[in-house]
């Protein structure tokens, strides 16, 4: 399967996976081929991308946590959420269940890596954030080598970064414009009010509630809400700071297809030594693939190609479909090329997330034509 935008979808592409929206309800099911109808109804359903059926010989690797227990967290912090918006209480005992669930999958993974970003719905984004923070927050806790306690408090406190979240108005929190003084207002105060959420539940470490206070803190103390600096931020906030902006940078928002992993990294380390520590910045790139299968590259020979299948005794010489050859050919053989069999062959650049979701639909375009006519 292939994840492409809305935007680059066409009548006869078969999904993938299951469209689903904020309700759980299936839009579009496994199978059903598209239509121009179908294609107009999800984007205006606010889908911002489509799984794809696309036979282009994809090698699909496990996630670092598995879907089920992606999907249990989300939906059991989504329940915490509405239930401490109604009552004003923090019910903290099934997220705990959970963080611990993440915690055994990710210890028996061992060094467990993130790939391409999966597709979230706008409705849950807040949900399904937290518990991808949670995640990447685990994972560089694991390689710091953080005791089963801390990951405890660093997970809950990764998971419930955004609880304060629960105060602020949809339409301010899904804005895609450039929010006014009063309204960034609202949204810095989210800080304070998931710090006091967190501490008055009397269930939770207050190094996990300091999380939520501190996870928009910048290094250099130009952050909020304290403005403090460095070494006064606490190693946990820090940490889930960079899984945060990282997960934010990778989803798709209603005025943005996420970045690509190699351009959100890029983006990060402009903010290497004001945002975050230089140390995190090179902990956070161990554990995100460069090049994951979907990404696609030009080579040196000319050829515009497809990652199908990773390497992993060296990343950058991955497996790789040929798509285009240097004269922009199309190559509708099922050509599959192990560009570690090849010395002289390298990866020159990597597309962004938007100009390959043009090439890979170009190419299907191409390809589906030339089939239809044969």
């Amino acid at each position: 399967m292939i994840r492409l935008p809305v935007s680059e979808l066409f009548s006869g592409m078969v999904v993938g996976r299951a469209i689903i929206d904020a309700e759980q309800r299936v839009l579009l099911s496994s199978g059903q081929v598209l239509t121009e109808y179908f294609i107009k109804r999800i984007g205006d359903l606010g889908v911002a991308a489509v799984f794809i059926n696309d036979q282009l010989g994809l090698e699909e690797s496990p996630p670092p946590v598995s879907d089920s227990i992606i999907l249990q967290a989300t939906h059991t912090l989504k329940s915490s959420y509405q239930k401490c918006l109604k009552t004003g209480r923090l019910q903290i005992g099934a997220v705990k269940k959970q963080v611990d669930c993440m915690i055994d999958e990710l210890i028996t993974h061992g060094n467990a890596m993130v790939g391409m970003a999966d597709i979230k719905n706008y409705d849950d984004y807040t949900y399904q954030h937290s518990v991808n923070v949670c995640v990447l927050a685990l994972m560089l806790g694991i390689s710091k080598g953080y005791n089963r306690a801390q990951l405890q408090k660093l997970g809950l406190g990764a998971l419930l970064h955004d609880i304060g979240k629960v105060t602020i108005p949809i339409e301010i929190l899904n804005k895609p414009s450039v929010l006014n003084s009063e309204e960034r207002t609202i949204i810095m105060s989210h800080t304070w009010e998931g710090f006091n959420m967190i501490k008055s539940s009397g269930q939770v470490s207050l190094l996990s509630a300091h999380v939520a206070l501190q996870h928009h803190e910048h290094i250099d103390g130009n952050g909020y809400p304290r403005k403090i600096r460095g070494d006064s931020i606490h190693e946990f906030a820090q940490i889930t700071t960079v899984a945060d902006i990282y997960d934010a940078l990778v989803s798709d928002r209603p005025y943005r297809t996420g970045f690509s992993n190699h351009e959100a990294l890029d983006i990060i380390e402009k903010g290497e030594g004001t945002q975050i520590s230089a140390s995190l910045v090179e902990l956070l790139r161990v554990h995100v693939k460069i090049c994951p299968v979907g990404t696609v590259v030009l080579l040196s020979t000319g050829d515009t190609a497809l990652v199908t299948g990773e390497n992993t005794a060296d990343p950058k010489k991955p497996r790789v479909k040929l798509l285009f050859d240097q004269n922009q050919k199309a190559n509708t053989l099922h050509h599959m090329v192990d560009l570690a069999s090849y010395e002289t062959v390298s990866i020159c650049r990597m597309f962004s997330t938007e100009d390959a979701a043009l090439v890979i639909s170009r190419y299907l375009a191409i390809r589906n034509l030339k089939t239809s006519t044969a």
